[in-house]
């Protein structure tokens, strides 16, 4: 009797294994990019053709493979980077499952090229769709070369979806440049179509390598952070200034034990670190290399390795937002003179990127290695035009005089506020259309938003005076019946405590239903019910309540826009100096709790352009 259960030949599984791992050439190239890098090389090439689908070679000075592994590495799940099963959460490797030599052989032309030793005797193979079809001895130098040609030629369905040549390019120059960034001290260089695209020297740390992927001017704009934790957990990262931002997230890099990984827990974390910085639909510049015990974290999540599962999600979670907060909270970039323009374009190093001409590039392209930089305020033409200036009549122009820094303590005084008071040693000049106060510092004219920055000051007060006592609560006339999937249950009925320390009174009501009992006293008048409904779910998905205090920050900040100083409106000097005094007190003071700056800077020789003086 013939069964209706097969099992499927080696090569169709090959071939579905291949699905998982190998989805376009910039899956091969990241594939064998790992091999190298695991292999000890400290120079790796990368040559592409019709963005890798026509040509993907690899070639490196690692350790190489003898003869007989480099048959095995043919084979599926075989590996040298793990030997049992505890071996997965004690990974130091890029890779470890064995699968991507043979998935990617059996849905190409492939010719290894291999030698282990220095005697110049090395061995080659070549593989076509699966099936070893050659096998020689050649002389090369110590280390490999993988040669894959004709991707997907026995798989037209899965080639008639590819994209065209400079997509495709795009996505494997962002796979470059991530391992490159991760790698400073090793060479790597990318070729597409003969012609150089990256060429990335050995560097002495990521400073050097970031300047030499993304731009001198960008790294000149971003912030060192260093932090580590008492559960030895260890950050080390590049943040840019709110100023600096993109409009996509492409530009935020997250690796894990140096690993790239797009995981959402830590994309949240880096968006939480900026919350009330940012205006809506900006996204910041970073680079951040978390390292972690591997026995924290599962990287076998993924047949790509893009995603991982932190056994503590919410510890990871809190440690990056606070430690990016901490960074950004005393705004000390403000006190900073700006770098020189002529200083910002120097070149970063002798490593050379070099970027297609093609203008149809967008974001999945060569160019998003750059990407849409919106400037920190260092454009004239983002500025007041003379015409704008000239043209006021309500420009207060009085005699000029510095505000004195008041030694005294303010009673809404935050922690981390910077020692000397950057906003109360302006030299004050006057204030514009009652709305921007103008002062001077140094020979550079700064001007300041003077709603944005009362309604920072009122915001940072309302938090801190709200984080400082209990959280009122407001016992409902009738409770609240709340229906809930079986996972969001189970994610209110393990946090119930964390929920009633935030001011909610829930009691289990049978099932999966809840009885909502007491709500905050701040959000009586919004819809709690689903409120709590999406605290469940953010609470299985990391393990937080964010999505509780971003509701109770956005009444705070709706209370803070209504009793604050408008636009509009004039300010005495007295006036303008309490708004200074409580800027220095405060956090976070270099923009409003919506994300809008607070201040700009012009240099004098951007004054000195505009009236065509230089």
């Amino acid at each position: 009797m013939e069964t209706k259960i097969q099992v499927l030949p080696e090569d169709l599984c090959n071939k579905i294994a291949a699905g998982e791992v190998v989805e376009r050439p910039s899956s091969v190239v990241k594939e064998l990019l790992e091999n190298s890098l695991d292999s000890g090389a400290t120079n790796i090439l990368i040559e592409l053709e019709a963005g890798g689908k026509r040509l993907i070679r690899v070639t490196d000075d690692g350790c190489g493979m003898s003869r007989q592994d480099a048959f095995l590495s043919f084979e599926r799940h075989a590996t040298s980077k793990i030997r049992t099963d505890a071996d997965l959460f004690a990974l130091h490797t890029l890779g470890f499952r064995g699968e991507a030599m043979a998935s990617i052989a059996s849905v190409s032309r492939l010719r290894l090229k291999t030698c282990d030793n220095t005697d110049g005797l090395g061995n080659q193979i070549y593989v076509e769709g699966g099936k070893i079809k050659s096998v020689t001895e050649l002389g090369m130098p110590q280390g490999t070369v993988v040669e894959v040609r004709n991707l997907f030629f026995n798989l037209p369905a899965r080639k008639k979806f590819l994209r065209k040549e400079q997509t495709e390019l795009g996505h494997a120059a962002d796979v470059v440049t991530k391992q490159a960034m991760a790698n400073p001290t090793v060479s790597i260089r990318l070729k597409h179509n003969d012609r150089m695209m990256l060429d990335l020297r050995r560097e002495k740390g990521v400073r050097e390598r970031v300047a030499a992927l993304l731009g001198r001017s960008v790294l000149n704009d971003l912030l060192s952070v260093e932090q580590q934790s008492e559960d030895d957990l260890q950050l080390s990262a590049l943040i840019s200034q709110p100023q600096l931002t993109r409009s996509a997230a492409s530009h935020i890099y997250t690796f894990i034990n140096g690993r790239y990984i797009r995981d959402r827990v830590v994309q949240h974390a880096v968006m939480d670190g900026y919350r009330h910085l940012l205006m809506k639909g900006r996204y910041p510049v970073v680079v951040l290399f978390l390292q972690i015990d591997p026995a924290q974290v599962d990287v076998n999540v993924h047949p790509t390795k893009h995603e991982v599962r932190f056994r503590e999600q919410s510890l990871v979670h809190d440690f990056i937002a606070q430690s990016l907060q901490q960074a950004l909270r005393p705004a000390e970039w403000l006190v900073k003179p700006p770098v020189d323009q002529e200083e910002r374009l120097q070149p970063a190093s002798q490593s050379e990127v070099v970027v297609p001409r093609e203008e149809a590039m967008r974001h999945d392209s060569v160019r998003e290695i750059h990407g849409d930089y919106s400037p920190p305020a260092a454009n004239v033409d983002q500025r007041l035009s003379q015409g704008d200036i000239l043209s006021s009549r309500h420009f207060s122009f009085e005699q000029p005089y510095r505000t004195n820094s008041d030694t005294g303590t303010n009673q809404y005084s935050l922690p981390g506020s910077m020692a000397q008071g950057f906003f109360s040693g302006l030299q004050i000049l006057g204030q514009y259309h009652q709305s921007y106060i103008l002062c001077q510092d140094g020979a550079d004219l700064v001007l300041i938003d003077q709603h944005a920055a009362h309604e920072r000051v009122g915001f940072e007060k309302l938090r801190h005076a709200y984080a400082a006592g209990e959280i009122p609560s407001q016992t409902l006339l009738f409770p609240e019946v709340l229906e809930l999937d079986f996972n969001s249950a189970t994610a209110l009925d393990d946090n119930q405590q964390e929920l009633e320390r935030l001011g909610f009174e829930i009691e289990p009501f049978g099932g999966k239903s809840f009885a909502l009992k007491a709500v905050p006293l701040l959000l009586v008048d919004r819809n709690v019910a689903k409120l709590v409904v999406d605290v469940a779910l953010e609470l299985e998905r990391i393990g937080r309540t964010g999505q509780l205090r971003e509701s109770i920050d956005d009444i705070l900040i709706m209370m803070a826009c209504h009793s604050v100083i408008r636009a509009n409106q004039a300010l005495a000097p007295v006036e303008i100096k309490a708004l200074f005094k409580d800027l220095d007190e405060i956090d976070f003071k270099a923009n409003c709790p919506h994300g809008r700056p607070v201040v700009q800077r012009m240099t004098l020789s951007e004054v000195e352009r505009l009236f065509r003086r230089k």
